[in-house]
């Protein structure tokens, strides 16, 4: 049996309503939808309902003067400790990263990949280059570990290149710029020392005669 292509979420969780899908429980409609339409509200939902989780724990972090506290209460709240620490904070990071960003073609994994602490340097790149195409979720950290092994190249050229407006083939130049080889050096240093003996010469061939 082949398996059901994942589909894509067409609007960003935030937008979700709760209407959407009561309304449509309410009016028995799931036996006119298609296997693929059933899927398609499968995954609207879930990615809905962890993205409120998350926007209902920031609100409540923002009351708390430090994360310390916050997380000192948290701890004594049944319902909340039942996820688990680790879950709480995906729930978060994910909510933060995606409140004003469409997550068409994005999974919820990756969304989760993307919105890491851990992988904020590179989040927009990757964001951008996951939008709208669906990718697995081993593409999505691929593309993050590309991009964070071009970090230390960007820095470096800083200077003479804006990062925000790097292309695919401006990574690619850099990559391929090089410094002169070593033996290209030496020729020109012999070349110099050549040139600068024969001006000498010229200017003070009495005294060069000297030293033969």
């Amino acid at each position: 049996m082949a398996l059901i292509k994942t589909p894509r979420l067409k609007r960003p969780p935030n937008e979700l309503k709760k209407d959407d899908y009561l309304e449509g429980r309410q009016k028995n409609d799931l036996s006119t939808l298609s296997n693929e339409e059933l899927i398609e509200r499968y995954c609207d939902i879930e990615q809905q309902f962890q993205f409120m989780k998350g926007a209902i724990l920031l609100e409540l972090r923002n009351r708390f003067p430090s994360n310390i506290e916050f997380g000192n209460w948290v701890k004594s709240v049944s319902a909340l400790c039942a996820d688990g620490h680790q879950t709480l904070n995906r729930y978060m990071h994910f909510a933060n990263y995606f409140k004003d960003k469409d997550s068409t073609g994005i999974s919820l994994t990756a969304c989760y990949e993307i919105s890491a602490p851990v992988n904020e340097d590179v989040a927009d790149k990757v964001y951008k280059y996951a939008l709208n195409k669906n990718l697995s979720v081993a593409d999505i950290k691929a593309k993050i570990k590309e991009e964070k092994k071009l970090l230390p190249i960007l820095e470096i050229n800083s200077e003479e290149h804006d990062q925000e407006s790097f292309t695919e083939a401006d990574h690619d130049t850099i990559k391929k710029e090089e410094l002169m080889p070593r033996e290209d050096v030496s020729e020109f240093v012999k070349l110099s020392f050549s040139q600068m003996f024969s001006l000498y010469l010229k200017m003070k061939p009495l005294e060069c005669l000297n030293y033969v």
